[in-house]
């Protein structure tokens, strides 16, 4: 059986599996950590922060998803952070109230919001640009979270994204990151059109649905970002070109009922198993059961959520 053939077979019984309940050592942490969360809020936030609250539970929800896969990794912690496209620090905060001895690394375009994360949290600023490489950080990272920033850039950076991700890994560290799928189209089908013309989203949707991933540009005059939408198998065989990237989660909808979380570990080759051990002639390592999380609600297909 061919690796394709193996990854649909792992998809299907996501839609099947029944639901599961919530692990209570997870949601006993959640609540702790939401004793100690900053509520101080940057007056810049792009982000809608009308209902603090609100605003708050995007963040919790980040550290949920981040809390579950660090569970189904057997991860123990996380010394080295690194929030990448961090905002405002709606993501950051709750990393560093949910890991508060580790040191977090806040990463984004908007310097403002970086500069507003190391002043507020103690994070160790990076200001972004298109063409950033490995050596702009100060470390090498246990944990890299990315909140959609896949959503919105074409296949060319998804791939260079990935690649530096996987440099800045250190060996069995986890990166999570968040991706529109099939919710998210099934909200454009409805009639939500995320700021676009109807007739792009049309054009956008039949490209998803043929090939499995899509890309409409913002405008004519910034053509390198837009809105993205890629579907799990073809998520999980992007990543998996990296050899040692070994995926422990795939969850539909899972950040905030909207965004899908994927979560892999980088394996350490220098403990790797016996090739007849592995996936097929590629050498991949034997993917975990992958699942439906209780958190998300649905199954890879559901119905329409809020905007993240």
């Amino acid at each position: 059986m061919g690796s394709g053939t193996r990854r649909t077979d792992c998809l299907r019984r996501i839609g099947v599996a029944p639901l599961m309940t919530a692990p209570a050592s997870l949601q006993d942490a959640l609540n702790r950590t939401s004793l100690g969360v900053s509520r101080e809020i940057s007056p810049r936030e792009r982000m809608p922060t009308e209902h603090v609250d609100g605003y708050l539970e995007v963040g919790r929800s980040a550290l949920r998803a981040v809390m579950l896969a660090q569970q189904l990794a057997s991860t123990p912690d996380f010394p080295s952070i690194l929030d990448m496209g961090c905002g405002h620090g709606r993501v950051t905060r709750w990393l560093r109230a949910g890991y508060p001895q580790a040191q977090i690394t806040a990463c984004d375009l908007l310097t403002d919001g970086v500069d507003f994360c190391a002043r507020t949290f103690g994070a160790t600023p990076v200001y972004s640009s298109r063409s950033l490489t490995a050596e702009a950080f100060p470390d090498r990272y246990d944990l890299i979270f990315v909140g959609s920033l896949l959503t919105h850039v074409d296949v060319a950076e998804w791939d260079r994204l990935i690649a530096l991700w996987h440099t800045l890994l250190r060996p069995d560290g986890l990166l999570v990151v968040t991706t529109h799928g099939d919710l998210v189209a099934a909200r454009m089908r409805a009639g939500h059109r995320y700021g676009y013309p109807a007739a792009s989203i049309t054009r956008l949707l039949r490209a998803y649905e043929h090939a499995g991933f899509a890309f409409l540009e913002e405008s004519s005059k910034n053509i390198d970002y837009g809105i993205t939408l890629a579907k799990p198998d073809w998520t999980l065989g992007r990543l998996e070109r990296h050899a040692d990237f070994s995926v422990v989660l795939y969850s539909a909808a899972l950040w905030h009922n909207h965004q899908d979380v994927v979560a892999v570990l980088r394996r350490s080759l220098e403990i790797a198993p016996p090739q007849a051990a592995r996936e097929g002639a590629r050498g991949r390592w034997p993917r975990p059961h992958l699942m439906r999380t209780p958190f998300a609600g649905q199954a890879v297909r559901g119905p329409a959520g809020g905007r993240t």
